[in-house]
């Protein structure tokens, strides 16, 4: 960055906010060829944080540069490390201020195409997009679309399927926003990964359904039809070491296998009102049942009956909630 330009970017800095084409002169003055140090980086975030509500051809331009920059040009190339994972978090962690729009866009990018990053980035990005979701006082279709990213990030948490961090974050969310005017497809996105979490919680061993159990088979479109993959796997709930992850004793989880076979035998039987009631309550969902909460009930009624019932008597010891 030459002489004039520091100066010029300290000035403006300076100024309270700054107008969208103001920002814009100056980003393409300044950062035409990209970031080359830190220091022009942590200039860019100054700028950013002085925007109140950046429009779309900032952001774009911000998460290209800041994200090209973290994954290009510092090394390993590729890779996020604990330090940068550091760095950039300090970056947008200002006291009293939630990310904006740029702030998380920026980091659902470095986590889309990065070969790897720290798990702490996958959680400050989810708890962003959280609190920003909280404060609205509901889910609104751009942050449903950033949630859903979050979840789907290849470098984000989890190996393959939503972790138990990623589900208690969405309960949270949902306990605040559930009776809300919400984006139609955050019922969705809440019911179809906290599905694939329960499946994936009770599964013998994950890794033997790794292309059907992983995050993006779940989460890559808005459709709400798993049950291909379930079907396939109604008859394993009764068999191998299902429910053993959930339960706190070898007896729980054989009854837990006994009751999905009855349910089995059942022939594909609904899954009564008072039944699956009783499921939310084993879930610790003892409240009113948000519309969010209804279509997981719902999948689960409609996809894996089975599952659902020796899930419920697993739950009998609150094993899901304290496993690991």
């Amino acid at each position: 960055m030459s002489e004039d330009l520091k100066v010029r970017a300290a000035q403006i800095a300076k100024l309270g906010q700054l107008s969208q084409s103001e920002a814009r002169l100056l980003l393409n003055e300044i950062y035409s060829d990209g970031i080359v140090s830190r220091e022009e980086a942590e200039a860019l975030f100054r700028l950013n944080s002085k925007l109140p509500s950046p429009d779309p051809e900032w952001t774009d331009r911000f998460v290209e540069i800041v994200k090209d920059y973290l994954l290009l040009h510092e090394k390993p190339t590729g890779w996020v490390t604990e330090e940068e994972a550091g760095w950039l978090i300090a970056q947008i962690d200002r006291e009293g201020h939630l990310p904006n729009d740029a702030e998380i866009d920026l980091m659902l990018s470095t986590l889309r195409y990065a070969e790897g990053a720290p798990v702490r980035l996958s959680h400050y990005c989810l708890e962003a997009i959280a609190e920003r979701i909280i404060e609205a006082g509901f889910a609104d279709d751009a942050m449903t679309e950033r949630m859903r990213r979050i979840l789907h990030a290849p470098a984000g948490d989890g190996s393959i399927s939503i972790s138990r961090y990623e589900a208690n974050v969405l309960f949270r969310i949902n306990d605040a926003i559930g009776h809300a005017m919400n984006s139609k497809s955050w019922e969705n996105v809440f019911a179809k990964a906290v599905l694939n979490h329960l499946v994936s919680a009770a599964h013998p061993d994950p890794m033997t359904e790794e292309c059907a159990l992983t995050r993006e088979a779940w989460l890559r479109d808005t459709d709400v039809d798993v049950g291909n993959f379930l079907g396939r796997m109604s008859g394993a709930f009764v068999s191998g070491k299902w429910f053993d992850r959930v339960s706190y004793s070898e007896e729980s989880a054989a009854r837990a296998r006994y009751y999905a076979a009855s349910e089995a035998r059942r022939s594909g039987a609904k899954i009564t009102e008072e039944e699956s009631q009783w499921f939310l309550k084993r879930l610790g969902w003892d409240k009113s049942v948000t519309p969010a909460e209804r279509r997981l009930v719902n999948l689960m009624k409609e996809d894996l009956p089975a599952f659902v019932r020796g899930l419920s008597e697993a739950l009998r010891e609150d094993g899901l909630r304290d496993s690991a």
